[in-house]
């Protein structure tokens, strides 16, 4: 049988060449999602980085134990408490040390992450200088991983001090874990007076005795636990692993769906063929083993194809990643064996699969019966596309409910949301044979006075239903997977505005610029301006436990004046009140609530970012939202946290222009920035940036193969399509007229596409909607209408193309010997 299956490959390589190449396709995005994947896991940095020059690190107590805690099970704080000035003394009394000091900084251009040190603790990493000298003066810095050209300019520096413009009078070379800028020990001790640790290079055991129990002291491997990324780079990696994840399962989904499809329909197109071989005996089973042998070696050679060609693509890929933000900038794919090995074999299993499912049926027909059926195919939906179309459905429909059920917070992040779509649009896409008829008897009605054009089309059409229902699978993916992800991740962007707008009763909000934090000068000048009621909010992340000590949850909070709770937040209570709120009080949502049974009333205990702990009382529950689990707690627990936003309100009888003016001139020559309401969207947009740009990425691979395969199943129906043409041009219609049937055919096939589209994104957004109004009460859904429109329109480009120009090269030769070719 293989022998046979290998003759016909070599004489009717034609045949197969369109499953050749949608498997290529298909098996080098599978390698790329998985070398991608694979890119994303391990840790790329083992050892100590930041101070991998100091052989003795001393660090303030940063870890915090709970009653119960398992043996090293340390929660760590955010804003542990400098290195104190004596401490640093003792230390230095056993020879050098350098005091290392972290602060935010923004250059103009610059990435977001920028941090402050010191020029002494440049030679603790080590940096390099590549240009220029070290920083002398106030006014001069040194640029990590700058470029050699900016030595000399001058350019504003924005700290938590202000701004002020200094010089740039050096460069180093770049380091993976941070972007740093240089200042002179003594200003970086004037911006940031806390030492946040302390390199040692007197003997070990003389720092240790000189340290005590007041800090930590590290040594070898365990320095890494100073580096500003303790992973060694695999926490850096988690957005390019989400994104990974879940563009791995959307793209192979698709592909492999795809891939089954073009086999099954390759497969279908030889029915004549195989009918002639049980007429010359050959058995159901030796034709079941003939198919799959073909489908093997079909699958084994273009497996291995894509292979290379995955291997190929995935620098620019990572250089993508990277330059989005969805990974670091050092983020590099490599070939890695384990990936190329799934990627393979998921590829033959495609193949196999799709001809499996074709063969059985194939095997048995009897053969007057396939002879009969090549010829005008009115079938389309055997008993395995019901089974499985049902299944994806019921699949969709289930996780839909679930979702809104019981996650519904789902409903706002594309990666947990993506399976919806992708078991709904795939599920719609196996029921085109189903509504085909329908839609192409009331689509062509309109045109049954205009001659027997309308009739030619309909007819072709329901006469190949499997044929159609090929060409819609691709159209029915490419378009309902787009109008599906694009709608789901604007709804939930517009969801997100909505509920910061609902939230508060502010006019206006004071914002950082060039620095993620406000620093306490300009709360207190926006404090001081009359007519104005002030919120400020202080993110902090504390740790929850119960009055005896035994650990409960971890708390992302806002820090708030306990009236401004109440007179500026408008929060959606589930229950409890805060209203007259002393500085003992906690805000949970219901989920953080529900899921620790806690209760209003409860008194409990937080451990602030700085190691001090404050006893509290929830005051009230809110609903949860779709911003995930906050909370909030009296600004007297900030525990030294800056405000990362004041919300400001204008009190009646005051003018609206001058408060502005007043908040404006409170905010000059500051890091911040007076905005109004209404611009939150821009806010969350920028917030959400990372999560778009991802989730288009994902819509893009699938989108671009979908229309491949398109244009794939298209040319590979046109090869048995030469006598449907020959007979249509000998019963008087001219080739103008052929082609224009041919055209209007494909245009049909992408309407069936568009309304299964319609009804699958109709379903998406429907279980979205539900979620999403749980959260955020009110909320409407987008739907891009403009994209969808143009991602339909190129789908029927592609369509009307790849039908046409075989048609045309076709009748280009003589009739009679287009009538005359074999299949």
């Amino acid at each position: 049988m293989l022998r046979l299956a290998l003759a016909t490959l070599r004489t009717r390589w034609v045949s197969f060449l369109g499953a050749f190449v949608a498997l290529v396709l298909g098996s080098g995005v599978i390698a790329t999602m998985a070398l991608t994947m694979a890119a994303t896991l391990g840790t790329p940095f083992p050892g100590p980085q930041r101070f991998a020059d100091a052989p003795v690190v001393v660090l303030p107590h940063d870890g915090v134990r709970f009653a119960g805690d398992d043996p090293g099970e340390d929660h760590v704080l955010d804003r542990p408490p400098g290195v104190p000035p004596d401490l640093v003394a003792r230390i230095a009394a056993t020879g050098r040390a350098v005091a290392d000091r972290t602060f935010p900084v923004g250059l103009p251009g610059g990435p977001s992450d920028q941090v402050g040190h010191p020029w002494s603790a440049a030679a603790l990493t080590p940096y390099r200088l590549v240009a220029g000298r070290a920083p002398r003066g106030a006014g001069e810095v040194v640029v990590g991983g700058g470029a050699e050209a900016s030595v000399g300019r001058t350019v504003p520096v924005t700290t938590l001090d202000g701004v002020r413009r200094a010089t740039i009078v050096g460069v180093t070379g770049k380091v993976w874990f941070e972007h740093a800028v240089f200042f002179g020990d003594a200003e970086a001790a004037r911006i940031s007076p806390r030492v946040d640790a302390v390199a040692a290079y007197g003997p070990a055991g003389k720092v240790r005795d000189a340290v005590g129990k007041a800090a930590q002291v590290l040594t070898g491997d365990g320095r890494g636990r100073a580096d500003p990324d303790t992973s060694g780079g695999r926490d850096g990696l988690l957005n390019a692993q989400g994104m990974a994840g879940t563009a791995t399962a959307v793209v192979v989904s698709v592909a492999i769906f795809l891939v089954v499809v073009t086999f099954a329909f390759v497969v279908d197109q030889r029915r004549r063929e195989l009918a002639l071989l049980r007429t010359v005996g050959a058995t159901p089973d030796q034709v079941r083993k003939l198919v799959l042998a073909e489908a093997a070696l079909v699958g084994v050679a273009a497996s291995v194809t894509g292979c290379v060609l995955g291997t190929l693509a995935v620098p620019a890929l990572a250089d993508w990643m990277a330059g989005q933000g969805v990974a670091p900038e050092w983020f590099t794919i490599g070939v890695n064996p384990v990936a190329l090995v799934i990627a393979f074999l998921l590829g033959l299993v495609a193949a196999v699969a799709g001809a499996a499912a074709v063969s059985l049926r194939a095997g048995r027909v009897r053969p007057t019966e396939a002879l009969r059926e090549a010829a005008v195919d009115r079938g389309g939906m055997t008993v395995v596309r019901w089974l499985l179309g049902l299944a994806l459905l019921a699949g969709g429909v289930v996780t839909s409910w679930v979702i809104t059920t019981r996650y519904p917070i789902y409903a706002g992040n594309l990666r947990k949301y993506a399976a919806v779509p992708l078991l709904l649009v795939g599920g719609f896409a196996l029921f085109a044979p189903v509504v085909m008829g329908p839609i192409t008897r009331l689509a062509t009605r309109p045109m049954a006075r205009l001659g027997a054009g309308a009739m030619v089309v309909r007819e072709n059409l329901l006469g190949a239903r499997r044929r159609t229902a090929a060409t819609v699978t691709p159209v029915v993916v490419a378009i309902g997977l787009s109008a599906s992800v694009l709608s789901a991740q604007a709804s939930a962007d517009d969801a997100r505005v909505a509920e910061a707008r609902q939230q508060t009763r502010a006019q206006y909000v004071v914002v950082p610029t060039g620095i993620g934090e406000l620093n306490q000068r300009t709360a207190d000048a926006v404090r001081a301006v009359p007519g104005i009621d002030v919120a400020t909010m202080t993110p902090t992340r504390a740790y929850l436990s119960t009055p005896q000590g035994r650990f409960v949850d971890t708390l992302s909070l806002d820090a708030v004046e306990p009236a401004a709770l109440a007179s500026m937040e408008r929060l959606r209570l589930d229950g409890g009140s805060v209203t007259g709120l002393g500085d003992d009080f906690l805000v949970l949502n219901r989920r953080l609530a529900g899921s620790d049974d806690l209760e209003v009333g409860s008194r409990m205990r937080v451990t602030l970012p700085d190691g001090g702990t404050a006893a509290v009382r929830i005051a009230a529950v809110t609903k949860d939202g779709i911003g995930g689990d906050t909370g909030f707690l009296s600004a007297a627990h900030a525990a030294g946290g800056l405000p990362s936003r004041i919300e400001v309100r204008v009190r009646p009888g005051t003018d609206p222009a001058a408060a502005v003016q007043g908040l404006r001139d409170a905010t000059r020559g500051q890091p911040a920035a007076v905005v109004p309401v209404s611009a939150l969207k821009g806010a969350v947009d920028a917030q959400q940036r990372q999560h778009r740009s991802a989730a288009y990425s994902i819509l893009a691979i699938a989108l671009v193969y979908s229309c491949v395969a398109i244009a794939n199943v298209l040319m590979m129906a046109a090869a048995g399509r030469r006598r449907e043409i020959a007979a249509l041009h000998m019963a008087g219609a001219t080739r103008v007229q052929t082609l224009r049937f041919i055209a209007a055919e494909s245009l049909m096939v992408v309407l069936i596409g568009l309304v299964l589209s319609a009804a699958a994104a109709a379903a998406v957004l429907a279980g979205q909607w539900a979620a999403l109004d749980t959260l955020v009460g009110g909320t409407d859904l987008h739907v891009p209408w403009q994209a969808i429109i143009e991602i339909t329109g190129l789908c029927a480009a592609i369509a009307v193309a790849a039908a046409v120009l075989p048609a045309w090269q076709a009748l280009r030769g003589r009739v009679v010997e287009l009538a005359g070719l074999r299949d």
